[in-house]
């Protein structure tokens, strides 16, 4: 089994219908996949444009919920989250800092819940996506798994950190190579590193071919392709 952990849909891509994704998802071999909208707002006009709704694409589609932690308060995170496997957060996308003092009680119900988030994390000139300073999130909130999206830009401080932290992870998504893989799986071992591919904003296919050829050993490429995966998602 392939499990994509990072895949998109919504108001920029509204011709793309689960389907689509899905033939997408057989072409490469790829079975399940984790699924948010490109914007928050997107994700009503996501299930009203497909005539086959997550719920009934349950099969192949993992949803998780992506919002905007500042917009919404406690009582209706906890009501909207129960449909979801875990949450998307994108802090230049939605403007925020990750770090803001005032987010605890978010995050706080985010641990409770014991479903993993993963966010946006690239060197944008933007502090609130810079992946050296939001892995203290990991340390902020030990009870939560975070998948550090792009592969932390690849960021040497930021891998330098991650083995201190049970709860740090990093997708493979457009900032990897099959060098910079290898490399990074001696350095943190394969169980901190999940497939994601950013699709439709990367192709699948490439993503896939950077793991496939790397040159690490099968073993280490399960755990990448679905191993992990299954682990934070309680598949």
């Amino acid at each position: 089994m392939i499990i994509d952990f990072h895949t998109h849909s919504g108001v920029s891509f509204d011709k793309l219908t689960f389907g689509e994704l899905r033939e997408k998802m057989q072409q490469n071999g790829v079975e399940r996949a984790v699924i948010f909208p490109s914007t928050q707002e997107s994700y009503q006009k996501l299930t009203q444009k497909n005539s086959e709704t997550l719920e009934n694409a349950g099969k192949f589609f993992i949803p998780f919920l992506r919002f905007n932690p500042r917009i919404i308060n406690k009582e209706e995170f906890e009501e909207l989250q129960k449909g979801f496997y875990g949450f998307k957060l994108h802090p230049r996308g939605e403007n925020f800092d990750p770090l803001d003092k005032s987010l605890e009680g978010i995050f706080y119900a985010i641990e409770k819940t014991r479903k993993p988030v993963i966010i946006h994390s690239r060197k944008e000139n933007n502090i609130n996506t810079d992946p050296d300073r939001i892995i203290e999130l990991a340390k902020l909130y030990p009870k939560i798994n975070f998948v550090f999206a792009h592969f932390a830009d690849d960021s040497d401080a930021f891998f330098s950190k991650v083995n201190e932290l049970e709860n740090a992870y990093v997708d493979t998504s457009v900032v990897s190579s099959p060098f910079i893989i290898e490399r990074r799986v001696k350095e943190i071992t394969s169980k901190k590193i999940i497939f994601g591919s950013d699709y439709p904003f990367s192709d699948q296919e490439i993503e896939l071919l950077k793991i496939k050829k790397s040159g690490i050993s099968e073993m280490e490429k399960e755990d990448i392709l679905q191993d992990n995966a299954k682990k934070l998602l309680n598949l």
